[in-house]
């Protein structure tokens, strides 16, 4: 059964005393039109309860919303909010079940992520367009960007990536940030993971294209395994977590398989004929390898992996030492926060605007592997946390 609670943990110095799980599963479960509809899925495969594990996370007034990708069969919705029913926190496929029917070109097939614009409402979908990666060949629609907005509950736009951007078999959307000028959007920057590419979108022109660099791509040698668990995990994964700094000069982004972090000005990625390479800047190492990452209005908040922990890059600090912006390098990281037990595998984050760090912990390796427990007597397998941090989002 699913479980949900609140529990206030010790952490590491009183700045960071206010650290709460506010959800916790042993296994997800939705909320069904009927029950005889979710046990006929259960019968006919369309829901396999061992397959569903959270990932992305987005906070939009008091609502909590969630993807679970469609790396294995048996997925139903794939992204969510999070509602209680019968005392229980479950997911209710958002914006309804039609949008996340699979098949249906025109619903959402695979979101890994997503943002969401904390003035506006509206919720900007990177939607790989495959149905399950365990099967080859289940790319049943095209990679597309599907802008919904919440209050209004409409879809804004669709924006279909053309081959070329997002090539059928090869591409993994993975995160996405939103690049506004003058308050209104401009650019959507996207991780592909498949392709170890990033993919600009242009907003007021309605087109994308892409950058490659070989610092997007996964390293070799010790970058590749993550002491995780007291196990050895080997990851050859390129460009995955992206950060746009908080006066938009700036792409922060990462390899997975890496302990670098890199960053691009935006002024270049607006010129889709640039030649990158040049502008890229190594800012040094982090602690740790990591998944997905966010930048606030003073830090860049990120993963360590290995360490079952949140860390922190001060840039404000880092940049009031340096001669310039242009200057700074990765120097002043602290730990936000860690838990040896809990935050197996920090992957996804998000912030609220009254100053709060969330974040999703999926343990994904066992996930990967087979070896999740998701019996109703098993150990707690996904959680959430809610970490103050006195800062908001970079948006």
């Amino acid at each position: 059964m699913l479980a949900c609670t609140v529990l206030l943990v010790a952490v590491l110095g009183s700045r960071f005393a206010d650290s709460a799980i506010e959800y916790k599963w042993r296994a997800i479960d939705f909320d069904w039109p009927s029950n005889s509809l979710k046990q006929a899925s259960i019968k006919n495969g369309s829901f396999i309860i061992k397959n569903n594990l959270i990932s992305g996370i987005k906070i939009y007034k008091d609502s909590v919303y969630l993807t679970i990708p469609r790396t294995k069969k048996g997925v139903p919705s794939t992204v969510n909010v999070v509602v209680q029913k019968d005392g229980e926190a479950i997911l209710k496929p958002f914006p309804s079940w039609d949008m996340q029917k699979v098949g249906d070109c025109s619903a959402i097939q695979f979101a890994q992520s997503f943002e969401i614009d904390p003035v506006s409402g509206w919720m900007w979908i990177i939607d790989t367009g495959l149905h399950i990666i365990a099967d080859p060949g289940q790319f049943l629609c095209p990679a597309k960007l599907v802008i919904y907005d919440i209050n209004a509950k409409k879809v804004i736009r669709v924006h279909t990536f053309p081959e070329a951007v997002a090539p059928k078999m090869r591409t993994y959307l993975n995160d996405i940030v939103i690049h506004k000028i003058s308050g209104k959007p401009a650019y959507a920057y996207i991780s592909d993971t498949g392709t170890s590419k990033l993919v600009v979108y242009d907003f007021r022109k309605d087109k994308s294209y892409t950058f490659s660099d070989k610092s997007m791509a996964a390293e070799q040698g010790s970058a590749t395994t993550i002491d995780f668990d007291h196990t050895k995990f080997v990851s050859h994964t390129p460009i995955n977590g992206i950060a746009l700094s908080p006066d938009h000069r700036y792409l922060y982004y990462c390899p997975l398989s890496t302990f670098k972090l890199y960053r691009v000005p935006t002024s270049v990625l607006a010129n889709e004929n640039a030649d990158i390479s040049r502008s890229v800047k190594n800012l040094g190492n982090k602690v740790s390898q990591t998944g997905g990452m966010i930048a606030g209005s003073k830090s860049l908040y990120y993963g360590a992996l290995n360490s079952n922990a949140v860390y922190k890059w001060d840039f404000t600090k880092d940049i009031a030492m340096a001669a310039s912006v242009d200057d700074v390098t990765l120097k002043t990281q602290t730990q936000v926060v860690k838990d040896d037990m809990r935050m197996k595998w920090v992957d996804s984050f998000a912030m609220d605007t009254s100053g709060h760090l969330w974040f999703t912990v999926n343990d994904v390796p066992r996930f990967l592997g087979n070896t999740m427990d998701f019996s109703a007597t098993g150990p707690f397998n996904m959680f959430i946390w809610k970490v103050d941090v006195g800062e908001k989002s970079y948006m």
